[in-house]
């Protein structure tokens, strides 16, 4: 698999890890949950901000429904 591709979805990651510009690159200024980073088969590709958008978002739906 290329490290270029988010190993959920496989699309491009659009991370800059191991380039001159990685300090710069948006995964930097993120968390990333353990429980998201689980779900990654390849451990060696970063996860997408699309990716870590949907997981926020179903984290939140889930944290808010309470049932009666």
């Amino acid at each position: 698999m290329s490290e270029q591709l988010c190993p959920l979805c496989q699309q491009n990651n659009l991370c800059k890890a191991g380039t001159a510009e990685q300090n710069q690159c948006w995964c930097m200024a993120q968390q990333f949950p353990a429980e998201l980073l689980a779900q990654a088969p390849d451990q060696n590709s970063c996860i997408c901000r699309d990716c870590l958008a949907r997981f926020a978002q179903q984290t939140t739906a889930v944290q808010q429904f309470k049932p009666v």
